[in-house]
Order: structure tokens, then sequence, then C-alpha cells
């Protein structure tokens, strides 16, 4: 606990360019970790249905399938 309080201080003591810019990796840090979770749960879901070696083509197929479901029941003309 006392290495987050010193790496804390140590973030307020940089400038506030430096702050920003640090924020600015750390989210996208975090959104590369959060994307690959993403597809390796995906991957694992792939897997468990026996669909893991199935064409790309057929994947992002079924995607589009779902996206325009949901669009058409959430936002109907």
């Amino acid at each position: 606990m006392a290495e987050i309080e010193e790496l804390a201080q140590q973030i307020a003591d940089l400038p506030p360019e430096e702050q920003e810019r640090l924020l600015d990796r750390a989210a996208a840090l975090a959104l590369r970790k959060g994307l690959r979770a993403l597809s390796d749960r995906y991957r694992q879901r792939l897997r468990r249905e026996a669909r893991l070696d199935q064409p790309v083509e057929e994947i992002w197929r079924a995607l589009r399938q779902i996206r325009e479901e949901v669009a058409a029941r959430d936002c109907p003309d």
C-alpha cells in the first residue's frame, strides 16, 4: 500500500501536462487490456461452441446480423 501512496505522490508532483500524458497512456493501456480480455472471452466462447475454427467471414457475418437485430429492436424507424 505504501508503494501506491508513493506512486500517487510522484504523479501529483508531475507538471499538469505530464500528468495528462500519463493518464492518457494509462487509459490506452487499460483499453488494450480490456479489449484483449474481451477477445479472450470470445475465443473461449467459440471454443466451447466448437466454432473456434469457423472462418472469420462467417463470424463477422453473424456479428453483423446481431448488430442489425439489436439496432432494429432498439432504434426502430
